[in-house]
């Protein structure tokens, strides 16, 4: 039975390793949001989705609120009346709220 708690701590602690060491960065986000809402944009109005191309970045990170959690991030941005919550843990977004 002692085996099988080490084993499970053992596997347990490596989980929250990778957690870690998978968390994404502001940055990451940054760039990952960015190519989302162009995307999104480019259907609409091309020129919108230029402009976020261009200065994008910079809205992002003056308008983003990190948390770190140690084993994950929490992404809040405000952009365009519209407030989007992410959390980054495996080097994945997960939407929380958009």
């Amino acid at each position: 039975m002692k085996k099988w708690i080490a084993i499970t701590g053992i596997l347990l602690i490596a989980l929250l390793v990778i957690m870690f060491i998978t968390k994404p960065s502001e940055e990451r986000y940054n760039a990952w949001l960015i190519e989302n809402i162009s995307n999104r944009l480019d259907e609409q109005s091309p020129m919108a989705a230029m402009g976020i191309s261009l200065f994008g970045e910079q809205l992002i990170e003056n308008n983003t609120e990190v948390e770190d959690y140690v084993i994950f991030n929490t992404f809040e941005t405000k952009f365009q009346e519209r407030e989007m919550k992410f959390i980054g843990v495996f080097n994945v977004f997960i939407p929380l709220s958009v």
